[in-house]
């Protein structure tokens, strides 16, 4: 079977010893492959190469374990055990401190170690953080109970390599590709990640077909939105606490949103000591991003070059390019357009109605304001809620669960999109 995006293995072949800097004698030589079989393997001549000549030439090349699997692939042969040890966590994100996600991360490692849990989908908005948490409980699961996790990014925007892509393409396509990576995981107790399903780019049929293959097999997933599935598997991730559980002020020093502020202002800024007052306005500032953990990464950017005074001014009068630095990949303001965009007339018109009320809001008043019925008002509430486009706001204790849109969502629909004429219409 063609892997797509594996490169062919003449191609690999040739590049891979000219890296190592040898010949084609002096490999034939180390391999024990001849002089004629590496160059016609070069020029694409064999259709299908010998494993064992496959296995000679990547020993004597020292292949990395990433680059011995699509060697195989390319070769049109199993793998096995080696794609186990391929398809590993990122360690740009396991390097990094998971800030403010201690009972989500608790919680989520749990579902993943429940045998009967064998699907879990991360949702929430764009920047939220929900692939750092999956790397984060990926890693407690592989590190507790040794189960490999087998980790693919579905997006095509990050630097996947051709070994992730081949994957991808493989789990987004259909047919006897999905039956043989079924094969390859067999029934060893594994976890399988895809990361950044936002489209539903891997069907739930084949997320189903490789659980009801692979007896041992979880799967996490993580998307901007829960795509087919029941609320018994959907795992919302929020954004950060912008206060302290139990605090009066949004400024409480240690919420965990001016917590994860200021680490990463200490990251780019070593010599930044913040006084008291400070404090208070990064505090604002988080609040004004939503705790989103991209946007106060980007925040920090800007404050390389810019004072806290500034970036208040900016959290005040324009989050949205606060939270837009042109060095991060997320836009919130447009992905926020994008998933309003994807939502059905009636939640647009509803998240349009709710974006002129100030703080927050109950079921009860969404259906006086919109005129919906209670139990449609309320599926809207919770379509939007898993979109991660409005949060919980904190209440009394037995009163009635409030909600209140983002403040980047408010700027998403401020700024020009298609649902900006539509909301002009209803300020007039």
């Amino acid at each position: 079977m063609n892997w797509a995006n594996v490169e062919d293995f003449g191609v690999q072949l040739q590049r891979y010893r000219k890296r190592a800097q040898l010949s084609q004698k002096t490999l034939a030589d180390l391999s024990t492959v001849s002089v004629r079989a590496v160059r016609n393997l070069e020029l694409g001549r064999v259709a299908a190469p010998r494993r064992e000549t496959v296995r000679l030439l990547a020993d004597a090349l020292l292949l990395a374990t990433h680059e011995r699997l699509s060697f195989e692939l390319s070769a049109g042969g199993e793998v096995d055990e080696v794609l186990l040890e391929a398809l590993s966590l990122p360690t740009s994100l396991l390097a990094r401190p998971l800030i403010g996600r201690t009972r989500e991360l608790a919680s989520l490692v749990g579902q993943l170690q429940d045998d009967q849990q064998r699907l879990t989908v991360l949702s929430g908005f764009p920047g939220v953080g929900k692939t750092h948490l999956a790397v984060a409980a990926a890693g407690s699961v592989e590190a507790t109970t040794s189960v490999p996790v087998l980790w693919v990014q579905l997006q095509e925007e990050f630097d996947r390599g051709p070994l992730q892509a081949a994957i991808a393409d493989l789990l987004v396509g259909e047919g006897a590709g999905v039956s043989r990576l079924a094969r390859q995981i067999g029934d060893r107790a594994s976890l399988l990640v895809l990361d950044g399903n936002d489209d539903g780019q891997v069907r739930r049929e084949t997320v189903w077909a490789l659980i009801r293959a692979c007896p041992r097999l979880s799967v996490l997933e993580t998307g901007r939105v829960p795509h087919d599935v029941s609320d018994h598997h959907r795992f919302l991730v929020s954004p950060l606490p912008t206060r302290r559980a139990g605090a009066a002020q949004v400024s409480a020093p240690h919420a965990p949103a001016l917590d994860f502020l200021l680490r990463r202002l200490a990251d780019l800024r070593p010599g930044f000591q913040p006084g008291e007052g400070d404090l208070r306005k990064l505090a604002e500032i988080s609040a004004g991003l939503d705790g989103l953990p991209s946007a106060l990464e980007s925040a920090a950017s800007w404050a390389t070059v810019i004072s806290v005074d500034e970036l208040l001014t900016m959290a005040r009068e324009e989050p949205e390019a606060l939270a837009s630095h042109p060095a991060m990949r997320t836009d919130p303001v447009a992905a926020a357009q994008g998933v309003l965009a994807r939502q059905t007339p009636v939640i647009q018109d509803l998240a349009l109605r709710l974006a002129g009320r100030s703080g927050g809001w109950t079921v009860d008043q969404v259906v006086r304001q919109s005129g919906l019925p209670r139990a449609q008002a309320a599926l809207a509430l919770q379509s939007l809620l898993h979109a991660g486009l409005i949060v919980e706001v904190p209440s009394k204790p037995g009163g009635p669960v409030r909600f209140t849109l983002l403040h980047l969502v408010r700027a998403a629909m401020r700024s020009r999109s298609p649902l900006a004429p539509r909301l002009s219409l209803r300020a007039s």
